[in-house]
């Protein structure tokens, strides 16, 4: 069949295929015939129910796969499943003959005449569907199959993929709105040379965050050792699990990082409210979804000069996307350009906030939820 089509494609209404849950999705799958071709009806169920032979599956699906020792850990959950069937007679057809009233007829027994045929299609996401999410031991993607059946076959089927921005209220998560805390006071050097010791404070405003906000970071850092500290960096990790049904397995990656410069022995260093931005990532937990699940820290590194292990200092954050209602917790971004600009990309922001600050290489559309990075041939079963 497919030397009898030109072309076949599925079009969103959206350019980016980016969508929050709760949203309708729309599109339509363009066809281009170039011959004849008859589509089948299906029989489904015990009733015999007629189905015109054009069918559309949304599918949300999370697969995880890691190797250990002895085998391969995998699991795998449909998270979401839309299924409808797109009838012939809905859609507009080109070239077909018209009666005398200007109507078109379309061939009772389904026959796609030559010429463009569309097949308008909408779905509504749950509220509580989880974010798209790609990771080096599991992903959750979400993608629309559009399938022609003829009889006798091949059947053609066409594949696109789009993403989902989950829900996440910050003003329903504990704690998200109180300062969060962590030190230390860890020994500098070898096992069998210590050189004296290291103290360490990291501090935050708050717990809970958004997408493209900027997280003011206070710390400080007190070398009393005789040993230099060769650099000292606050990064934000990405810290994922993910489940089987015999074990799990965790990784961690680092998204964001900002370094500063050595310490002298007896010396000392502070962050004054130094900012870190979050980069579009999949919301706190990936609730909705049994087999992953995504948390996120702040993460102070203080790295001796020579042999000596390093001294890290996290804090948990979490990462929504409604930010919290309280008045004092203004959203901050990285700075960019001024409010001011024609350009700047917040127009829900305040031009008379003090600290606001915001990021100068982006543009609107680099702001805009994107879809996670697929690989050209990254197949969908």
């Amino acid at each position: 069949m497919m030397e009898r089509l030109e072309k076949f494609q599925i079009i969103f209404n959206n350019p980016s295929a980016t969508y929050c849950a709760g949203d309708t999705v729309y599109g339509y799958g363009w066809v281009v015939v170039k011959e004849a071709v008859y589509v089948q009806s299906l029989a489904s169920g015990t009733r015999m129910t007629k189905w015109e032979g054009v069918c559309l599956e949304a599918i949300g699906e999370a697969k995880v796969e890691w190797m250990t020792s002895s085998d391969i850990q995998a699991s795998d959950e449909e998270v979401f499943n839309y299924t409808t069937v797109l009838p012939i007679k809905d859609i507009k057809l080109e070239h077909i003959p018209t009666n005398l009233e200007g109507e078109k007829q379309i061939d009772d027994e389904g026959l796609l005449h030559p010429g463009s045929h569309y097949f308008p299609f909408e779905f509504v996401l749950p509220s509580k569907l989880p974010s798209s999410f790609k990771g080096k031991h599991g992903r959750l993607r979400y993608f629309v199959r559009m399938t022609i059946y003829s009889p006798g076959g091949p059947h053609h089927e066409r594949t696109s993929k789009f993403a989902v921005i989950g829900a996440l209220d910050l003003n329903s998560e504990p704690d998200s709105a109180l300062p969060v805390e962590n030190d230390t006071f860890e020994a500098v050097g070898s096992w069998c040379c210590v050189a004296g010791t290291v103290t360490a404070t990291l501090r935050l405003d708050r717990k809970g965050y958004t997408l493209k906000e900027a997280i003011p970071v206070w710390a400080e850092i007190k070398n009393l050792s005789t040993r230099r500290i060769a650099a000292t960096q606050v990064s934000l990790i990405q810290n994922v699990t993910y489940y089987s049904y015999r074990g799990r397995f965790s990784e961690s990656t680092l998204l964001v990082t900002v370094h500063k410069g050595s310490i002298a022995p007896r010396g000392k260093q502070t962050w004054q409210r130094e900012l870190l931005s979050i980069p579009t990532v999949p919301p706190s937990h990936l609730r909705g979804c049994k087999i992953i699940d995504v948390q996120y820290s702040i993460e102070l590194c203080i790295k001796p000069a020579g042999l000596a292990r390093k001294v890290k200092l996290p804090v948990d954050i979490v990462i929504g996307t409604v930010p919290l209602q309280d008045a004092q917790h203004r959203v901050t971004c990285h700075p960019l350009l001024s409010p001011s600009d024609n350009s700047f990309p917040f127009p829900f922001f305040s031009d008379s906030s003090s600290d606001h600050l915001c990021l100068t290489d982006m543009s609107f559309h680099s702001m805009l939820p994107t879809a996670p990075p697929w690989e050209e041939d990254d197949d969908i079963p």
